[in-house]
């Protein structure tokens, strides 16, 4: 395989999660997540390139107002065992809650400070 091009950490993140493709909630396993996208068990009603909503549930449903992260995102490949998703869009409660976890998982959680420093996404150049 190739040089891995990933710009974010990525790491080990078992957690059922709630992705919704054309208006369906669907119900998945997270594999593994990074500030810039997860890759988790697939479903029958995902496709390439579809938009999505990824809702991870933070607390338990039991109490009181529910602690999510709620994050847009489009589906850049699925198969029938797993599907990845690329972040696109979070507000910033969402984006709080995705760090804490990136860093708490993470072998080396000063480097997540770091890698905010540089650019995830890169720009054409006209």
């Amino acid at each position: 395989m190739g040089q891995d091009r990933r710009k974010r950490t990525r790491v080990e993140f078992k957690f059922e999660t709630i992705v919704t493709v054309d208006n369906q909630e669907v119900k998945v396993n997270s594999h593994n997540l990074s500030l810039k996208g997860m890759l988790c068990s697939s479903d029958s009603n995902f496709r390439a390139d579809q938009l999505c909503r990824v809702t991870l549930n933070l607390s338990p449903e039991a109490e009181g107002k529910p602690i999510q992260a709620n994050i847009h995102g489009r589906i850049i490949r699925t198969n029938p065992i797993e599907t990845a998703i690329e972040f696109t869009l979070m507000d910033a409660e969402s984006f709080f809650h995705l760090k804490n976890i990136v860093e708490c998982h993470s072998q080396e959680p000063e480097r997540i400070a770091q890698e905010l420093l540089t650019a995830a996404f890169l720009s054409p150049v006209k």
